[in-house]
């Protein structure tokens, strides 16, 4: 056996012995993601991946800098879903992305790795991605209006329906505002093994722990550095409103949590 050979077997070896099962860790933005993932990948250190938003919108934007805003989004989203998949069959340990729920993925991938999510409560999740948003002028996704005029554009009603957007599986173009949008995520989403809330991250800790086998220790990453938006309490009922959709999703996964999801499905 060559050198090469017996590294390459001394590095399978330990990756059995420390990663008894593969993990694919499903990104929602603002939900703790990045805490989470990095304590994750941090454990597959052997064999892990992850996929940049930033870096697939800049890549589309190279290959057409002629392109709307818009359109490079959709591209972008649809990169990281051939990345994602990409990593699956390349038979990477850990993936942890910022990737919409795939039913090519899920489908290939479903009984060969544990999926795994975490959510948070939707109305401080739609403040904080727009204060995430309205804080970083020049990067894809920036959110240039102010706290009112947000509310009162598209653009806030798709943020109120951004889980229903990541566990659909729709066309990201679709309206994800209806029953049928609705139930396909909370369906697409009782098939994961483990569902985590940020409100209780020892208890997303344990899960991990009983579904993957491994320990992981949950940091504080990635905080919003935008001042929180004046007129969040004098627009609470509008943001209400808006969120009813994540809201109904929430609900639903909140249903979820108990030992099916604690000790196995």
């Amino acid at each position: 056996m060559s050198l090469v050979d017996s590294a390459r077997s001394t590095i399978s070896k330990a990756r059995q012995r420390l990663h008894p099962n593969r993990i694919v860790f499903h990104h929602v933005p603002k939900c703790g993601g990045t805490s989470v993932g990095r304590a994750i990948r941090k454990r597959f250190l052997l064999s892990q991946a992850t996929v940049l938003p930033e870096a697939t919108y800049r890549a589309e934007e190279m290959l057409d800098p002629s392109a709307s805003a818009a359109e490079l989004l959709a591209r972008a989203e649809e990169l990281r879903e051939r990345m994602f998949l990409y990593h699956l069959a390349a038979g990477v340990d850990c993936v942890s992305a910022h990737v919409r729920f795939s039913d090519a993925g899920w489908a290939a991938y479903g009984e060969k790795a544990k999926f795994v999510t975490i959510l948070r409560e939707p109305v401080a999740r739609f403040i904080s991605h727009y204060r995430y948003s309205h804080g970083r002028p020049g990067a894809h996704g920036h959110i240039p209006e102010d706290f009112e005029t947000f509310l009162n554009g598209p653009a806030a009603r798709q943020f109120g329906a951004f889980y229903t957007y990541f566990f659909s599986g729709l066309p990201s173009t679709a309206d994800m505002t209806t029953g049928e949008a609705l139930d396909r995520a909370k369906a697409n989403l009782a098939k994961f093994h483990v569902v985590g809330f940020l409100d209780d991250t020892p208890g997303f800790e344990s899960a991990i722990k009983a579904q993957v086998g491994v320990r992981i220790r949950i940091g504080h990453e990635n905080k919003a550095r935008a001042p929180k938006p004046s007129g969040d309490r004098e627009f609470a009922d509008l943001i209400d409103e808006i969120t009813q959709p994540d809201q109904a999703f929430f609900a639903f996964a909140r249903k979820l949590q108990g030992p099916r999801k604690l000790q196995g499905q």
